[in-house]
């Protein structure tokens, strides 16, 4: 049996899902079809670590809009738990509990989304093995963890750390394995430092250096082996990093860009006619280096699948970039970052110079004040940012501008003369951002 849509989505996540109610607000009278291979639609899975931690009580809480509202309100069909098993010019087949369908399609949009990486080794799929992407997973590993004293997270990027929290408050022993040298890759190793040892002032056992070799157990997860050793776990979390889920894309002869994931223009077009792509499957330009790169960010999704819908319905609209601005917890931190490391700057031809301070987050004689420390880096021959990292107390704030002052272009002579609010209960008369500005100013001119 063969069904005609105007539009079909694959994918329920936020590209999808914001593209979907794009379009039918549009043009209400579009028969727009979602297909998503989980339970749910419009969820938030970088939520899922606090939903193991016990701080998130019920997993429908991560779910932003119910079915019901895209359903009934929206008028967007949405096809859950379907997988879609082949994609063709002008059609798919679509496969779910009541069998296979095909279904033809004058506009298509890819929002797959990003698979987690998962090592090749032994015992990877022991039961007590866990990776967190959608929310059937964390529903799996919170009922699995209710027996669980020791547990071990391999890869120290985001979700490793926030998962190294979030268990270790839950009452269990965490031991954290990072291949690299440091944790937290996206930042400088200076910063990475202050974070590791927040880590193990926390009491997260920390081990920098050791690859996964294996994973050992009978009937389930009973060790976990490294190029260091073999340690005694009852459960492993991978967190070794996610790639864009392109292969629907290949399969319809759309081209990948040099980072992995489905090249795109600014208005979200592929180079198959009517076929577009949103979200962590595909590439954006990166202001900062004028590049294409990858920014798997929910933010940059949600703002990608908006585009995405304006295009298909006709609109003119262009999604002019990122500078991959991110912002996490780790225990006491909060760390920020945005725009390129220094190592990233060199790597992309710019002469990085750096300054890295230390400041009150709010007048010293205000209860509560913190201490923040903030690292800026320009490029030495034109005086513009380049990027930035800021861990410790209320980053959040300070970040979001650093990230505004990058995609505007701004030179550091910018954030020093960036005027910005002063009040004794919120900031310093001289805010971190402007005094790490003020130093790197005077670096770059030798004073």
């Amino acid at each position: 049996m063969t069904e005609k849509v105007d539009v079909a989505i694959i994918g329920g996540g936020p590209a999808g899902m914001t593209a979907a109610s794009r379009i039918k607000r549009i043009n209400p009278k579009l028969r727009v079809v979602v297909f998503e291979r989980s339970n749910y639609v419009s969820y938030a899975p970088c939520g899922l670590p606090y939903y193991l931690g016990g701080i998130v009580k019920e997993l429908d809480q991560l779910v932003h809009y119910p079915l019901r509202v895209f359903t009934e309100e929206r008028g967007i069909e949405v096809h859950i738990k379907t997988t879609v098993t082949e994609l063709g010019p002008g059609y798919l087949k679509a496969r779910n509990s009541d069998g296979e369908k095909t279904y033809e399609w004058k506009k298509l949009l890819i929002a797959t989304g990003a698979r987690p990486k998962i090592p090749k080794v032994d015992g990877i799929n022991l039961p007590g093995v866990f990776t967190l992407r959608i929310l059937e997973d964390g529903e799996s590993a919170r009922k699995y963890l209710q027996n669980v004293n020791t547990v071990a997270i391999v890869g120290g990027g985001y979700i490793g750390l926030e998962l190294a929290e979030n268990l270790k408050n839950f009452g269990k022993k965490v031991l954290l394995f990072e291949l690299l040298p440091h944790v937290l890759p996206a930042v400088d190793t200076d910063i990475a430092v202050l974070i590791e040892k927040e880590l193990v002032s926390n009491g997260v056992e920390l081990h920098l250096g050791e690859g996964l070799k294996a994973i050992h157990g009978k009937e389930r997860v009973e060790s976990l082996e490294t190029t260091n050793g073999e340690y005694k776990v009852e459960a492993v979390f991978i967190a070794t990093g996610i790639a864009p889920e392109t292969s629907l894309g290949e399969m319809l002869g759309v081209k990948k860009g040099a980072t992995g994931a489905l090249s795109v223009d600014k208005a979200m077009r592929t180079n198959v006619e009517n076929v577009f792509a949103a979200g962590d499957v595909a590439e954006a330009v990166n202001l900062v280096t004028g590049k294409p790169d990858w920014f798997p960010l929910a933010p940059v999704a949600n703002k990608m699948g908006y585009v995405a819908g304006a295009t298909m319905s006709g609109i003119d609209a262009e999604f002019p970039g990122a500078v991959g601005t991110s912002v996490m917890r780790v225990f006491g931190l909060e760390v920020g970052r945005t725009g390129l490391t220094e190592e990233r700057a060199r790597r992309e031809g710019f002469e990085p110079v750096s300054a890295t301070i230390t400041s009150n987050t709010k007048a010293s004689y205000i209860p509560g004040v913190g201490q923040v420390t903030v690292k800026l880096i320009a490029d030495a021959k034109t005086g513009r940012l380049l990027g930035g990292q800021i861990v410790g107390k209320d980053a959040l704030a300070r970040i979001n501008t650093l990230a505004t002052l990058l995609a505007m272009g701004a030179k550091v002579e910018d954030a020093f003369f960036a005027d910005l609010g002063y009040a004794p209960p919120f900031a310093p008369v001289w805010d971190p951002l402007i005094v790490a500005a003020r130093v790197l100013m005077g670096k770059m001119k030798g004073q």
